[in-house]
């Protein structure tokens, strides 16, 4: 299975929805600061499973804050973050991934990409896919139990 994480577009969902043309992921996962775009992406691929989660700067209440799910046997906990204090450090964060029993944390607000094992758990960022220096994206491939994830650049838009 092919997971797309996506964080932070602040209202520009073009490069989003030009990697999830590109990549066909089975699921694609939103970790908020810009659920519409979210929606709006989700609209033109109603084959494609979404969890759409809420940051900081959405208004909309209608989506949670954080998700626990497991995928392909991964069990993965994802959250925007700021409910965990992640621009000063990852304790609260890495914390929530281990007593939730999940080897995959997901988290964005900070806009910087990451990628990094802690105590067996994998910790990913994928950056912000909104206007930013370097627009960012992760590709996680779920097998057996396991995930394989990269960072990556996102597609050019016009």
């Amino acid at each position: 299975m092919l997971l797309a994480v996506f964080s932070d577009s602040h209202g520009s969902g073009a490069a989003m929805a030009a990697a999830v043309a590109q990549y066909r992921p089975d699921h694609v996962i939103f970790l908020g600061d810009g659920v519409r775009d979210a929606e709006a992406v989700r609209q033109r691929h109603p084959d494609i499973a979404f969890t759409i989660l809420r940051g900081n700067c959405d208004r909309d209440g209608g989506y949670p804050a954080d998700a626990l799910m497991t995928l392909e046997g991964v069990g993965i906990f994802a959250a925007h973050g700021h409910n965990h204090g992640v621009k000063y450090n990852m304790d609260s964060f890495c914390n929530s991934v281990w007593c939730s029993g999940s080897t995959l944390g997901l988290y964005g607000h900070t806009h910087t990409p990451l990628w990094r094992e802690v105590r067996g758990m994998q910790i990913l960022n994928p950056g912000s896919i909104g206007r930013s220096a370097r627009p960012t994206f992760a590709l996680v491939r779920l097998e057996n139990g396991r995930a394989e994830c990269r960072i990556l650049d996102a597609p050019e838009t016009i």
